[in-house]
This record gives structure tokens, sequence and C-alpha cells, in this order.
């Protein structure tokens, strides 16, 4: 059935072509050729690095970076309207969800968090959560998971897995100290050190283990560390390589999907597909990047980027 669907937004209205069809240039950065719908096995949007939180614009010049906190709100809702027209098995959010003031403190940085998590809430389907570096400036862990609702069994945890459409998809979690399990809390961490930790390695081997369904890896973190230069080493998980080798001695992983990195990157390595993509909270309005990802019965996996987010096709090997 034909149809265009419009949405009030920021922006105002903008119509948005049937899937199968050749995107035009409207809200899709680019054109690519989706799977006929009746082909996609598995669909599911993404947002990553909104960093909430009000506080003046921050210039990075070494990083290339303008942050706008202040409009991720808004960016925010122009995604979880188009998730909510868009068919999608779930939502998901790749970490750094909220920030704080410099000189802010627990509760008010907490407000920021729960502000943040109600607008995500506003998507009529299951969501999740990737722990990242900013999301435990100024509050504990604890405050972290009790703030924020996973669907279903994930509720509560930073790693875990879940099956939809025949695809597994695991979600780590990078935000520690060591390898013996520390984790990031009050600010007790620095980013430029990020562990995926003993146990949750013995855990993740073991979900490689389980089942049959081809998988799609979530981090904040990276792990594509052969990037490097573009890349700074800053951005990569400290044991990355101990976490490729498992990936792709698995034979099951189609893609990773990170945030962190707020240029985005991609790559491809041994038939492992490396999705980095930008920083939401990167410049004012109308400026604004995330996407909707959908697995076909073949399982290629198509990245449809939305606005000033990139497009990447990327076939199974």
């Amino acid at each position: 059935m034909k149809r265009r669907l419009f949405l009030q937004t920021v922006l105002g209205s903008f119509a948005l072509p049937i899937a199968g069809q050749s995107l035009a240039a409207t809200v899709t950065s680019e054109t690519i050729q989706l799977p006929a719908a009746s082909d996609i096995i598995s669909k599911f949007g993404f947002v990553t690095d909104v960093h909430y939180c009000v506080k003046p614009i921050t210039r990075i010049p070494h990083e290339d970076s303008v942050r706008v906190y202040r409009d991720t709100l808004a960016k925010l809702r122009q995604a979880t309207d188009l998730f909510n027209v868009s068919d999608i098995d779930f939502a998901i959010e790749l970490g750094d969800f909220k920030d704080c003031n410099d000189d802010g403190d627990r509760l008010g940085t907490l407000r920021y968090l729960q502000t943040v998590e109600r607008e995500f809430a506003r998507f009529n389907g299951p969501r999740y959560h990737v722990a990242g570096n900013h999301d435990f400036d100024k509050i504990t862990y604890e405050d972290f998971v009790s703030n924020i609702t996973n669907h279903g069994d994930a509720n509560g945890k930073l790693y875990y897995a879940f099956v939809k459409g025949g695809v597994k998809y695991i979600v780590l979690d990078a935000c520690y100290n060591n390898l013996e399990g520390e984790h990031y809390s009050e600010g007790n961490l620095d980013w430029q050190v990020a562990y995926i930790p003993t146990e949750e390695l013995k855990w993740l081997e073991k979900e490689l283990a389980t089942g049959t369904e081809p998988v799609i890896v979530f981090t904040h973190q990276l792990l594509n560390s052969w990037d490097e230069n573009p890349i700074p080493k800053a951005f990569f998980i400290k044991n990355c390589d101990s976490v490729v080798s498992m990936l792709e001695k698995s034979k099951r992983v189609l893609a990773v999907l990170s945030g962190h990195y707020h240029k985005g990157f991609y790559s491809e390595r041994n038939g492992i597909h490396y999705v980095v993509n930008q920083g939401m909270v990167e410049q004012p309005i109308p400026h604004n990047v995330f996407g909707i990802v959908s697995v076909d019965k073949h399982h290629n996996v198509y990245v449809q980027g939305i606005y000033n987010e990139r497009s990447h096709v990327c076939k199974r090997a």
C-alpha cells in the first residue's frame, strides 16, 4: 500500500518516501535502495550521543566539535516522532544520553537524565540503552540504571542480549576502569580508559555460542582500532583486540554499531561492518543525526541515515 507520512517537526512538515523505493533527498542524508518490506526480518531506530543538559555551547577545536546541548531534546523528539511511524521493532540509544553542568551536582544531573528519558519514552515500543562515559559523571551507576528503562529482561542491566525477528542483538558495556570490573560512577573515570572486563567477556563468549541467529553488536566506545588515524586512539576500548577476535571467531556477527566519536566513521574487516554514528549534540538545529536500520532475509544490513547522518549498505560477505 502506498502512502506518505507527514510529520510536524521543529523544521516544519516533511514527507517520507515509502520503504523499498530509492530514498529521495528529503529527510534522508543519502539515497540508498532499501529491500522490499516483505524481505525485512528486523528493523530498529538508533540515536547516539544526545548529551542532554542545559549549558552554554561548547567548542572543542581539536575535535572540530561544536556541542549545542540545549537543542538535543528537540532533536530527540524528531527522532522519536519518526520512529513512531516507521514500523520498527525497537529503538536504542548508544550512550552519552545525558551530560551535566561543570559546576552541577547529583540532583541536577539526575533531572537531566530523567528529562531525556521521558522524551525517549515517547517512542511507542521497546527501548534500550547503551552505557556511555558521560552517563556516569556526577551520578552513580545505581542512579543511572534506576532512572532508565530497558525492555523486558534487559531492564536494570547495561550488558545484555535479546532477539528480534531472527536477529540476536548484543549490547556491551565498556564503561569500566579496568579488567577487574570497576565500573564508572560519580565521575570516577577517565574517558580515554575503557575496558570490557573479564566477567563480561566470558558472558559475551557464551552469548556468541548460544543460538544460530545472525548477530548485531552495540557499543558506545569503539572496537575498530585499525582505523586509528583518522580516529584518535583515545576513542577505542583498551582490550578491543580480544573482543574483535571473539566476534570474528563466532562467524555470526554482521555489524557493530557505536557512537562516542562524534564525526562518525565506517569500515569493514573480515566480514563485520563497523558503523560509528555521529553525535546528536553536534551543531544547532536544523542539523540532526539519527537512523533506521533494516536487516533483510539474506542478512544484509541497511543503515538509513536521517537528516545529516550517513547511510550505509552493509552486504553480508
